[in-house]
């Protein structure tokens, strides 16, 4: 009886599994299909946009800068209602008389129905007379 129970239950967790194997399209000329698909699926929903840096200057005298930026939102003309900003930053000055500056700016789509933002960053620098400067922007409303 156990038996028959465990096979039971093995065929009805395979069949949905099974089931979203089947469907889509059958495809002739690929590349026009896609095209037709992708031009008809009209303003997206959402918007994601991601900014990470790394920087360092590793050395005694050494010096690293790098400057990022991203402006996220929909396709020309298009609003999304919801847009997710990402912006993260490392930032290391390691050694004596070492420099490391970094800036990142990302810049979101405005007037969206909701507005995730999450920005972090680290910023060290370790040695005599070593500087880490970091600057991390994560705006809305463009």
């Amino acid at each position: 009886m156990l038996r028959a129970t465990l096979t039971a239950l093995t065929l009805l967790a395979a069949l949905p599994a099974a089931a979203q194997d089947r469907g889509g399209m059958h495809m002739n000329n690929a590349m026009s299909e896609l095209g037709a698909i992708q031009s008809n699926q009209g303003c997206p929903l959402s918007a994601t946009s991601v900014t990470v840096g790394v920087n360092n200057a590793m050395g005694g005298g050494s010096s690293a800068g790098q400057q990022l930026a991203t402006r996220g939102g929909g396709p020309s003309g298009c609003r999304p209602l919801v847009s997710t900003q990402v912006v993260t930053g490392a930032n290391l000055a390691l050694g004596r008389g070492s420099y490391a500056g970094q800036a990142i700016t990302a810049q979101g789509p405005g007037g969206v129905l909701a507005t995730d933002t999450y920005t972090r960053g680290y910023n060290a620098g370790y040695g005599a007379l070593s500087t880490a400067n970091q600057r991390l922007i994560n705006q809305t409303g463009h």
